[in-house]
């Protein structure tokens, strides 16, 4: 792995928002102040604080998509697809003209598909689940949107979504700058979307944060307007778009991250964790305050965020009197949208030379003395922009935008540091530590349950891998304890877990240093579901306040944070079955770069009614007999939960440190297809691409991977793929192959964290086998163990991943030698 640095230039801008449909329509109305603030008609309000919102009016779809596209896509994907297809016309791609495994998507939600889920929950609550509509199931997870957008541009490049709540959109920026130059694609489309959700006002007015009317940011500072939309952006490496000859509106100078460690959803009232966000973005851009010619501020609008921004902006720039507005003041605050919509902004002011205006805001109200650039467009030369996200959960972005200048600037340093596994921690079904997940494995026996939370054949199924009763307050702070969701207190379990066994510890040392990324594939569906319920069942006026907080994604992300005193660069990834793997090609970004001493990868997966009772809608998925991957007379998945954490470093950090070393992180790869939502390619064409990209990243060639830990499941479509891509990849002869679901169930993101445990085993020469395995997929062709081995150790491991809608992201572990 190496880590290039290429420069990253803008290419191409989309976008749709409650102040305009299309770049011309959103920047006339940005740039003159005029608000798209209005009462919202999509949803009834009536139960609300406030009926004011940034809803895009006379949304006439059919405009920009055909028939079948339009009713394939909930509100969500329809808006990424039109801002994305913007962002294409713009930078000129043509699908032909690249190699399409070279161009990826990353994107930011805080809700995904969740306007699907709610019409699903809706049903399911008045009607009974027999009449919910179960096409609403496939819309609903959360990374629909960006199956719908890698689909319409036929790209197969890395696909990721980052749902850090409201810094998701800038995130996704950031990580898409990352992929990029770490030589992982050429061109990315990254921006962000949002649709208006009942769940979500709801939420905001529980916590009275909505403003009746108008929102005021930096001066009354009354409430929050949400708003709704996406935009992208298209990002390409300078070489990339100089072949092409292609228009450049800007260069991303850097970006940077942080974590308050503060509390759930309150900023850290002295601004701190913004101030670190904006100091190492500068730092990494390698700029002074007083070379930014304008800051496009968070500006929500809340007290809060009002009194706390401000401090931390005046701690970059001193005495400088450089603007600082907030346009959501216009478009509402669009959430995981909001970053993306406000880099577009920020380029269009770069292009056009003005600075938008805080609208509504009150001079008699102003509490600080900065230049808010109040009620008036202002015009400027202006050069470097940078632009803040902050979130729930104290997860701070800060990005900066630069006029691309044609004088070649001095090369950054390449990094080729090797990253090594020094600690874990895990928690599965039956499992209650890494012990005893490793001697399930080894045994031949499941860690399946036949009851437990309710009564599994109410839904006509039998098992599940639960996880045995934890005693919680042995890992969690008793006074964080209490607030946090059934997925946050099993992935602290396990970051515990993983400290110990790393032998670190977090102290003021180095607790900026650390850095922590979680994932989930499933995210807290248990709580988003009981929230949702009460709405549903009550109104809007009894929404629980106290569970709000934790159905947000990235809850998990600031409850680790805040139980262990993380305040390093911190991220959560929510891209389905790939999000652990996901994750952990994140962290080695984060180590290359310096930005961390070590990370924490975490991924975290729940099991609970509402899921069984989705995945039942959905034939073909469950099974009502055994998990038999690969068997030719398989039926199904069995569901699980658990929560698997990494320690990694780099290898001199480790050896600094005496660190034992558990296994090398050698080569990623990630692709993905265009076959539909919720569907894979059966040929597995993608899918044998991402091992085989996995494996030259690592260095190596087929024949060096002695064992492949798979992600088959039983379900029949998607171990078919799986089988078809390891039979065309290894042609002649196949590595060992095994697998894992099989005891731990299903377990979506977290499954490839599982897998990564598999690993380790077969690096100490046990290899874990294919339970109930009788007549295997390509039997003969494929070297299926049908039962644990003991033999010689493994050198290097392919550990597989995948999601549904077509996603498949790869890594080889490696013994670590000198």
């Amino acid at each position: 792995m190496r880590y290039k640095k290429h420069q990253v230039v803008i290419t191409g801008m989309g976008i749709i928002s409650a102040n305009g449909i299309g770049l011309e329509e959103f920047w006339n109305n940005t740039a003159n102040g005029i608000s798209g603030i209005k009462k919202i008609e999509s949803i009834d309000t009536s139960d609300l604080m406030s009926q004011f919102g940034g809803e895009v009016k006379n949304f006439s779809p059919e405009r920009y998509l055909s028939e079948s596209e339009m009713n394939s896509m909930d509100r969500a994907g329809q808006f990424a697809v039109i801002a994305a297809k913007e962002a294409a016309l713009t930078a000129s791609f043509d699908i032909h003209e690249v190699d399409p495994y070279r161009v990826g998507v990353t994107l930011g939600t805080s809700l995904g598909g969740i306007l699907s889920g709610e019409k699903f929950h809706d049903q399911w609550i008045k009607k009974g689940l027999d009449q919910a509509n179960p096409s609403l199931i496939y819309q609903y997870p959360i990374h629909v949107p960006a199956d719908h957008v890698s689909t319409y541009l036929k790209v197969k490049g890395p696909k990721t979504v980052i749902s850090n709540a409201c810094a998701a959109g800038t995130n996704a920026i950031g990580h898409a700058t990352d992929m990029i130059r770490s030589g992982k694609a050429d061109m990315m489309f990254a921006g962000g979307v949002d649709p208006l959700t009942k769940l979500s006002l709801s939420g905001f007015n529980s916590l009275q944060a909505l403003s009746v009317g108008h929102c005021s940011p930096y001066s009354k500072s009354n409430g929050i307007n949400i708003g709704e939309g996406a935009a992208f952006l298209v990002l390409e490496s300078l070489e990339h778009a100089q072949k092409r000859d292609a228009r450049i509106y800007a260069e991303i100078l850097d970006y940077a991250m942080s974590a308050d460690c503060y509390h759930q959803t309150a900023p850290d009232p002295a601004g701190l964790g913004a101030t670190r966000s904006m100091k190492s973005c500068l730092e990494q851009s390698e700029l002074q305050g007083e070379d930014l010619s304008y800051i496009n501020g968070h500006g929500t609008g809340t007290p809060a965020n009002d009194l706390s921004e401000p401090k931390a902006i005046k701690a970059i720039i001193k005495e400088s009197d450089i603007p600082v507005s907030s346009t959501k003041s216009m478009v509402g605050h669009m959430l995981g949208a909001a970053g993306a919509t406000e880099a577009v902004t920020s380029i269009l002011a770069l292009k056009n030379g003005v600075i938008p205006p805080t609208i509504n805001f009150k001079e008699e109200e102003r509490q600080y003395n900065l230049d808010f650039v109040p009620n008036i467009p202002q015009k400027a030369q202006l050069d470097v922009i940078l632009s803040n996200s902050f979130a729930f959960g104290g997860n701070n972005v800060s990005i900066t935008f630069g006029k691309h200048h044609s004088e070649k600037k001095k090369k950054k340093k390449e990094s080729d540091k090797r990253i090594v596994l020094t600690g874990v921690g895990a928690i599965a079904g039956n499992a209650s530590n890494y012990e005893e997940i490793t001697g399930l494995l080894l045994s031949g026996m499941d860690g399946f349950s036949t009851n437990g939370k309710f009564n599994f054949e109410k839904y006509g199924y039998k098992k599940a891998a639960l996880l045995p009763d934890i005693e919680y307050k042995k890992f969690i702070n008793p006074k964080l304890l209490r607030k946090m969701d059934p997925i946050s207190k099993q992935a602290n379990v396990a970051v515990k877990m993983a400290l110990d066994s790393a032998k670190l510890k977090i102290t003021n040392n180095n607790t900026e240093k650390v850095g922590l990324l979680f994932a989930t594939g499933t995210g807290p569906i248990d709580t988003v579901e009981s929230f949702n319920r009460v709405v549903i069942e009550q109104g809007a006026q009894k929404a629980n306040a106290r569970l709000f907080p934790n159905t947000v994604m990235n809850a998990a992300a600031g409850n680790i944070g805040l139980n262990f005193k993380l305040k390093g660069p911190t991220s959560t990834i929510c891209a389905g079955g790939v999000s652990a793997i996901n994750a952990l090609n994140y962290a080695t970004n984060l180590i290359q770069q310096n930005l961390c001493t070590q990370v924490i990868v975490v991924s975290s997966d729940e099991f609970n009614e509402p899921m069984m009772a989705g995945m039942s809608k959905i034939n073909g998925y469950l099974t009502d007999d055994e998990a038999r991957p690969f068997d030719q007379n398989r039926s199904g998945n069995i569901l699980g939960e658990g929560s698997v954490a990494f320690v990694i470093e780099s290898l001199d950090h480790a050896k600094k440190r005496d660190a034992e070393i558990l296994g090398e992180v050698k080569g990623f790869g990630m692709t993905s297809d265009n076959f539909g939502i919720g569907k894979v390619d059966p040929k597995g064409t993608s899918w044998k691409q991402a091992m085989l990209s996995a494996i030259e990243d690592a260095g190596l060639n087929k024949n060096h991977v002695d064992y492949i830990s798979s992600s088959a499941s039983g379900h029949k479509i998607f171990d078919a793929a799986e089988a078809n891509a390891m039979r065309r990849l290894f042609s002649i002869k196949s590595p060992l192959i095994g697998t894992t679901k099989d005891t731990f169930g299903e377990t979506h993101g977290t499954a490839g964290f599982i897998g990564i445990i598999d690993a380790l085993l077969a690096l100490k020469g046990h290899y874990t086998g294919v339970r109930l395995l009788k007549e295997g997929i390509f039997e003969g062709k494929l070297n299926y163990l049908k039962e644990p081995l003991h033999t010689s150790s493994a050198s290097h491991v392919l550990v597989n991943s995948f999601s549904y809608g077509g996603n498949y992201q790869s890594v080889v572990i490696s013994k670590y030698e000198e």
